[in-house]
């Protein structure tokens, strides 16, 4: 009954958290493009290809991995804010917590919603990745999912059985104690492009 308990609280504090930072993330301005380095990019492009191959095969452990989370982090978090007047946390220490479990209750987004989108026998590949200060630093990868087969993929507003397209993947870093813990997510557009099955398509089937 108690974890019961700690799931609806989870799923309030989730919800609310969605509400003040936008669930799913909002579409960043464009402006102040930056330069990533090749080995920084090239980091990142494997954290965000082990997520969202964590994605398609519905291992959320993989995708709390490639977000430098671990479950204990996200429970720890959880009872912190449960009983932040206890705790008497710092207000830096309630945002860090904050983000943690936006990122837990992305993941859990993620893994319900986008596996018709990520099939198991999808390939997914990062192709380009770009850095934008707007409204905060964020990076942007672009994403290629290819379908090896025509029955796992997905079909386009037209109809017609896509073979491949592109999505771009927002990446937001925040501080946790002594490290960082990765947001994935995709903008409120892209969503709702996905939801309208009108994706940026690169060939069909």
């Amino acid at each position: 009954m108690r974890e019961v308990v700690r799931l609806i609280v989870l799923c309030v504090l989730v919800a609310a958290l969605a509400a003040c930072n936008g669930k799913p993330v909002d579409q960043p301005s464009k402006k102040g493009d930056a330069k990533v380095s090749a080995e920084d990019s090239a980091a990142n492009q494997q954290l965000a290809a082990a997520f969202l191959d964590g994605v398609k095969s519905g291992d959320k452990a993989k995708m709390q991995k490639a977000a430098n989370l671990t479950p204990e982090e996200i429970k720890s978090c959880l009872d912190k804010l449960v009983h932040i007047k206890q705790n008497k946390m710092t207000d830096a220490q309630r945002a860090e917590c904050e983000s943690v479990l936006k990122i837990s209750g992305d993941i859990e987004f993620f893994a319900d919603k986008l596996r018709k989108v990520l099939p198991a026998s999808a390939t997914i590949k990062i192709t380009g990745t770009s850095q934008e200060l707007t409204p905060v630093k964020h990076l942007v990868h672009t994403v290629s999912v290819t379908y090896t087969k025509a029955e796992d993929a997905i079909k386009d507003k037209t109809g017609k059985t896509v073979k491949e397209l592109k999505l771009p993947l927002l990446q937001v870093d925040h501080p946790f104690q002594a490290k960082q813990v990765h947001e994935f997510a995709f903008s409120s557009e892209v969503f709702e492009k996905i939801a309208n099955r009108d994706f940026e398509v690169v060939s069909y089937f």
